[in-house]
């Protein structure tokens, strides 16, 4: 059977002995058609994993536009010619092409699905967190037809190419042409990919909203926003940029001490996607739970966040209050921080995270933006409780215990915390609580979802005035600043955002805010307002995460550090500025700076990147 069929598809195996020049190009020809073939298959596979849960109109897009198909599909070609340089066998290239563009293609749907938010080039470097998420019960894995296709089409791709590219490539300098040939290829349109400019030309937004920052990037496809977002894992200077002008415009300011007698205690928190829906209307929702919030909101000053990110991506909100700094970096080395600053002031600096170490590298991060010790699950609170999220009746005790700990040694003192017990996704299935918070003509998945969330945040607000009650009757000045990363998840592509009639589409400028939005509030206790001579009470401004340490610095009086005192100049022009590209500049909301502002804004970015790069606390 095979000698029948080699005499009809002779171009299937190597030439034995002397062809004649015709059937040589012949066979070379058939070889490139067939994996150029494979290798594109592979590339608009992946495709049909782009746009997630959105409209089928978005992948009809990508189809009515040739450059996106091919910026799309050429990265799964060139990884097959690659494959197959080294390897020289087609089946096995095209067996290990799949894994890798499948592979990715599938992290970027679940993560789409799971968190609404696309898979980044960053992503690839906390791979075990992925992994660790997936394998629990709130995030569950599954085949559907999309994928249940996927995996046939590989499957009998691989075996198609068995019998249609027989044999083994031979001979090294032809595996290493085929190689070079591949390098050289993907040199020549690497700045295609990374080119800005030619990124925001697209136009696939019939479907979509171009300023959500995840159906901007869904809009692309897959693999072109994928190696797109190797732009923002590089850090390069902005525009016009020299160390020199950075130094100069910093020079403009000096770092101020904190004096001994304002040196109050300071445990800040932030509280997993911690949101006041009683500011909402939600019809049906019992919002009575969250009248303790409300009492310490009087007693307080409070504001709203806009951040960042959203139901995911916690360390983004965390990051910038620590850092000041407007967008986050990946870490990897001493870095500029708030927490360096109180250090070198004499405080003491320590924190909780009752989740694993590893988690988004905060056993190494921590470490890196000042904290001496923090406290994580594994050897602490694994031993305190069996729960798989540990609860706040556990973490904030904790909290209070280090902080009388820390007075023992007579340094002031400064904690920050991050809780789980309210981190999502929440039970969709099942709700054993005591109250039904969200009743109505709702699907039993939303409503489940919503009661196991509330019933999470109410317990966590009665635990954290368990915390105040214990903080109002020490005889230490103490602050207390509490905010939330970013709003929680509701279902898969937001569906329960829907159904309750919460618009989070940011389709208008209400809608974007409420998309990113969280609170914060800082507290002082008696003794605190008594040393600082401030009440802590009243509304705050708008602010990005990245200015919340200036509040709480100007509240106790404090001028801190010369980047502060320059960035709370640039926040009276520019109170929230995201990595969505909208900011609020003098007062209003814009998706681009304005001409007359310009200016100041590049030295805002001028100073923010020397203050990322340049350890100098």
């Amino acid at each position: 059977m095979n000698s029948l069929l080699d005499k009809v598809f002779f171009l299937r195996r190597e030439p034995e002995g002397e062809w004649p020049v015709w059937k040589k190009l012949a066979y070379y020809f058939w070889r490139f058609f067939i994996l150029l073939c494979a290798g594109t298959c592979l590339g608009a596979l992946a495709l049909i994993f782009a746009y997630g849960r959105y409209s089928w109109g978005v992948f009809l897009g990508y189809l009515q536009s040739g450059f996106l198909l091919a910026m799309n599909i050429l990265p799964a070609v060139v990884i097959l010619f690659f494959l197959y340089g080294i390897f020289g066998r087609a089946w096995l290239a095209f067996l290990l092409d799949g894994a890798i563009v499948l592979g990715l293609s599938l992290g970027h749907y679940f993560k789409l699905i799971f968190r609404d938010d696309p898979l980044y080039f960053e992503d690839m470097l906390i791979l075990r967190e992925a992994g660790a998420m997936t394998g629990s019960d709130h995030y569950a894995l599954f085949i559907d037809r999309r994928i249940a296709l996927a995996l046939i089409c590989w499957a009998l791709g691989t075996v198609l190419l068995v019998f249609l590219v027989r044999g083994k490539a031979r001979g090294w300098k032809r595996r290493l042409g085929i190689l070079l040939a591949s390098v050289a290829v993907s040199a020549a349109v690497a700045p295609v990919y990374l080119d800005e400019s030619r990124y925001d030309e697209v136009q696939n937004y019939d479907y979509l909203n171009q300023w959500s920052a995840t159906q901007n990037y869904i809009s692309h496809g897959f693999f072109y926003p994928f190696l797109h977002s190797i732009t923002e894992f590089v850090e390069t200077p902005p525009e016009g940029y020299t160390q020199e002008e950075a130094e100069e415009l910093l020079g403009a300011y000096a770092d101020s001490h904190i004096p001994q007698d304002r040196k109050v205690n300071i445990i800040s928190m932030m509280r997993e996607a911690y949101v006041d829906f009683s500011q909402y209307g939600i019809e049906g929702l019992d919002c009575s739970g969250y009248e303790l919030y409300h009492q310490l909101e009087e007693e307080s000053y409070h504001g709203t966040l806009v951040t960042n990110i959203f139901a995911g991506g916690t360390v983004d909100t965390e990051r910038c209050f620590l850092t000041g700094e407007y967008q986050v970096r990946n870490y990897r080395s001493n870095t500029n921080s708030y927490v360096w600053y109180l250090r070198n002031q004499g405080y003491t600096v320590e924190g909780s995270h009752p989740y694993y170490q590893w988690f988004y590298n905060r056993q190494n991060i921590n470490g890196y933006l000042g904290f001496e010790n923090y406290r994580f699950l594994e050897d602490d609170y694994e031993n305190l409780t069996q729960a798989y999220l540990p609860e706040d009746s556990i973490l904030l005790p904790e909290i209070y215990n280090d902080f009388e700990k820390g007075l023992e040694t007579g340094k002031p003192y400064f904690s920050f915390n991050v809780n789980v017990q309210s981190h999502g996704p929440y039970s969709t299935t099942t709700y054993n609580g005591a109250v039904d918070y969200l009743t109505g003509d709702y699907t039993d998945g939303c409503k489940n979802a919503m009661n196991n969330y509330m019933a999470a945040i109410m317990n966590s607000d009665v635990e954290l005035m368990k915390l105040v009650d214990q903080l109002r009757s020490q005889e230490e000045p103490v602050v207390l600043i509490l905010f939330s990363d970013h709003l929680p998840w509701m279902g898969d592509s937001n569906i329960y955002y829907e159904e309750i009639g919460m618009d989070i589409s940011g389709d208008t400028e209400e809608s974007f805010l409420r998309h990113y939005s969280t609170e914060y509030l800082i507290w002082a206790n008696d003794a605190a307002k008594e040393v600082l001579g401030c009440d802590f009470v009243g509304e705050g401004p708008t602010i990005s995460p990245c200015y919340l340490m200036n509040i709480a610095f100007d509240l106790m009086g404090w001028e801190g550090p010369a980047f502060m005192q320059a960035m709370e100049e640039m926040r009276q022009v520019f109170p929230v500025v995201t990595t969505h590209g909208c900011y609020v500049v003098d007062g209003t909301f814009t998706d681009a700076i304005p001409t007359e502002r310009q200016e100041l804004f590049d030295q805002f970015l001028y100073l923010q990147y020397y203050w990322t790069n340049e350890f100098i606390c």
